[in-house]
């Protein structure tokens, strides 16, 4: 029998932010100024300067989305354990699975992964997750998790629109209802706490497989 996980909570506590330049550059400077609390989620109503993968900015209207930042210190999760870069990979993928069966929980089974760890309802991107860890020497010691999920918003800019990579979708389109921001952020906290959880039980192998069962590939569509 595999050994009990660490008991590992996201979302407290949670700061409220209104508008900000990027949730991520927020949390990476409240850990390097020695402020931060394992665990804390940074939320904020929008972002100036949104972080996306490869420098891309994330648009989203102001109050209508999920924009936050959760900050973690992998000595939390076990402090007799050496974390190091190599342990980045089935911690992301941890990530990806849990930011997905939130979406997945209210948008249904078409909800899927789109490596590295953008997260799509059938062919259109519903979020984003932007990992940014902190390595001292050879030790992993913190990570950010920075989460973009499109939730209210009913409209997208013709550029988000049209381009082939993205096609952007909120839970509002999908449902055709308008969800409680403070409530999906508690649904999507409980959701990366379990997959963290999920991970640290059953390693990084049976993580990756995990994500397998999810993974669409658009280019082959």
């Amino acid at each position: 029998m595999s050994p009990a996980a660490p008991n590992v909570i996201l979302g407290v506590p949670l700061i409220e932010l209104s508008t900000i330049d990027s949730t991520n550059i927020y949390a990476m400077a409240q850990i390097k100024l020695g402020l931060a609390e394992s665990g804390s989620c940074f939320r904020a109503d929008y972002q100036t300067h949104g972080k996306g993968q490869h420098g891309r900015i994330w648009e989203s209207s102001k109050g209508q989305n999920i924009l936050c930042s959760y900050i973690l210190e992998l000595e939390k999760l076990d402090d007799l354990k050496k974390w190091t870069p190599t342990d980045q990979i089935g911690f992301s993928a941890a990530i990806a699975l849990g930011a997905r069966a939130f979406f997945a929980g209210f948008a249904g089974s078409e909800t899927k992964i789109k490596k590295p760890n953008d997260i799509y309802f059938s062919d259109r991107k519903a979020g984003g997750i932007l990992i940014e860890n902190l390595v001292r020497g050879k030790e992993w010691t913190w990570t950010v998790i920075g989460i973009g999920m499109n939730i209210n918003q009913s409209s997208f800019s013709s550029a988000a629109v049209n381009s082939v990579s993205s096609n952007p979708i909120s839970l509002q389109e999908i449902t055709n209802k308008i969800w409680d921001l403070k409530q999906m952020q508690q649904h999507l906290s409980e959701a990366l706490t379990n997959a963290i959880q999920n991970w640290l039980q059953l390693g990084e192998a049976a993580t990756l497989n995990q994500l397998e069962q999810y993974v669409i590939e658009l280019d082959k569509k």
